[in-house]
């Protein structure tokens, strides 16, 4: 009987292969597409070799937590379809070894690639993608860019900050509809409203503004109207015209921005949904990992084509449900948490099913 070390060592051997060339492969399609949407500018704007280099350096971690799931089914389907091919599956069933059991390090590798993507989509992508960002608006500085926002939200120091329209000219930006809220003392509240102001600079002057202040009981304890208030609040002029994508902010820096537009009343769901995402993408390693061997052993007789071709619609359908359920989730159809882990919850429980009846 083949010792069981031995067995896992053999199985995640024959994983390794088809896992990179899989994972590869996708990677190098989606930095062709990449590459393929931005030739354009890149001809447009005369940019050079280098540069678009390390733009696509710089988005290829990104790529790489879309990539995994994909390599992780790949690499299982096609070492199981291997093993079922050439008998070799039957003489350990023979043997007495389950398949829950063959398959064990393979759920490992998942557990394993889980856990890399998540470290990467944590550690590696939110910079990564902060960088692709600031070389794309770099190279593309000539091109037009907007000067004008509206409903910008903005978190500096103490203040929280909504502005209704925003307006760029040269270095100054030009507001409407200003509401600031100063965090003065614990429970204690400063709230500006301005129909108009300007920034520059780090100053910002807000015309006619009314002050409410707040005391810890939530009573208004004072209502002042001014000609003019000045405040000396250092921002970046981007700010107000760019928000962070969720790419480019970890799991955590994303709860924070949720719990500040929930704050100012604004809707959240989209932000959710893409918070709870940062998990469930990295674990559909895992739940690969679960069901891609059981489906390529049921249809391993169908020829080798099979686990290459299992693999590709799997991985299809997958990810077509997960759109299908951000979307819904986005719209309000199905909560955030559910829409996000729909597809992990359906495709284990399936695969879950197929791994006790194939026993």
């Amino acid at each position: 009987m083949v010792p069981f070390t031995r067995l896992d060592r053999y199985v995640l051997r024959e994983m390794l292969i088809p896992l990179g060339i899989g994972t590869g492969a996708v990677v190098l399609m989606l930095i062709g597409n990449l590459l393929f949407q931005y030739a354009p500018w890149f001809f447009s704007y005369g940019v050079p070799l280098v540069a678009v280099l390390q733009m696509t350096l710089s988005y290829t971690p990104y790529l790489l937590v879309l990539s995994l799931p994909v390599g992780t089914a790949v690499g299982t389907a096609l070492t199981v379809n291997r093993l079922a091919r050439d008998s070799e599956l039957t003489v350990l069933r023979m043997a007495g070894i389950s398949l829950r059991r063959t398959f064990a390090p393979l759920l490992l590798m998942g557990m394993i690639l889980s856990g890399l993507n998540y470290w990467l989509n944590e550690r590696v992508v939110p910079p990564a993608m902060q960088e692709f960002n600031r070389l794309r608006n770099r190279m593309f500085l000539l091109a037009p860019v907007s000067n004008f926002t509206s409903n910008a939200v903005l978190k500096v120091q103490n203040y929280a900050v909504v502005i209704g329209i925003a307006q760029k000219q040269g270095n100054k930006v030009f507001l409407e509809d200003v509401v600031m809220l100063e965090r003065r003392r614990p429970n204690e509240w400063l709230l500006i409203l301005a129909p108009k102001g300007t920034y520059r600079d780090g100053v910002w002057e807000l015309e006619t503004p009314t002050l409410h202040y707040y005391q810890a009981d939530g009573q208004v304890v004072d209502v002042q109207k001014t000609p003019r208030v000045v405040i000396n609040l250092q921002v970046a002029l981007q700010d107000f015209f760019s928000a962070p994508t969720p790419e480019e902010q970890t799991r955590a820096q994303l709860g924070e921005q949720i719990v500040r537009n929930r704050e100012m009343g604004l809707d959240t769901r989209t932000l959710e949904v893409s918070y709870h995402l940062k998990v469930a993408v990295p674990i559909a390693c895992f739940v690969l990992a679960l069901c891609s061997p059981v489906l390529s052993f049921r249809l391993s007789r169908a020829g080798g084509f099979v686990g290459v071709l299992l693999s590709i619609v799997l991985v299809f359908v997958f990810w077509n449900t997960l759109l299908v359920a951000q979307l819904l989730g986005n719209q309000g159809v199905l909560p955030p948490l559910i829409s996000a882990w729909l597809p992990n919850l359906l495709f284990g429980a399936g695969g879950f099913y197929l791994l006790t009846r194939s026993e």
